[in-house]
């Protein structure tokens, strides 16, 4: 069994608005709760061969995450490697909307996970925790 989870939410801002903060890894503090640390091997934005190291824990448990920008389109998608807090590929998808930007976050576990917690109450755990980070993206990008 795995974690395969998503969240979405419609953000009243452009995709290119919504890329410029969700695609630069220098920013994934000002949305993603529990990082601690982040730092981009590259300047810029997300593109495809692009390495970031994260730091931060996630339900109690530190973790310093090597991830690899796997696919990319600007202002549509990235998709990422990540190899803690256990193997997973995360992609984040942006699809224009007549009211802004529809944001959706997909977290798909691809090995064993490292966890004594059962996969239903952790992919339960996950979503909650992507729902935040996306309200917080949210919240970031329509006040400013």
């Amino acid at each position: 069994m795995a974690v395969d989870v998503s969240a979405e939410v419609l953000i009243e801002r452009t995709p290119e608005e919504v890329a410029a903060l969700m695609f630069n890894p220098k920013r994934d503090r000002l949305w993603i709760r529990g990082l601690n640390e982040v730092y981009p091997m590259e300047s810029g934005l997300y593109k495809k061969g692009a390495k970031i190291e994260r730091v931060g824990t996630f339900l109690g448990k530190y973790f310093s995450a090597k991830l690899l920008v796997t696919k990319f389109e600007e202002n549509k998608f990235v998709q990422l490697y990540a190899d803690e807090p256990f193997e997973m590929s995360i992609r984040y998808n942006l699809t224009e909307t007549d009211d802004g930007t529809n944001v959706k976050l997909t977290i798909v576990s691809i090995a064993e996970i490292p966890f004594k917690t059962p996969i239903p109450v952790l992919s339960k755990k996950v979503r909650e925790t992507i729902e935040k980070d996306l309200e917080r993206l949210k919240k970031h990008l329509e006040k400013e």
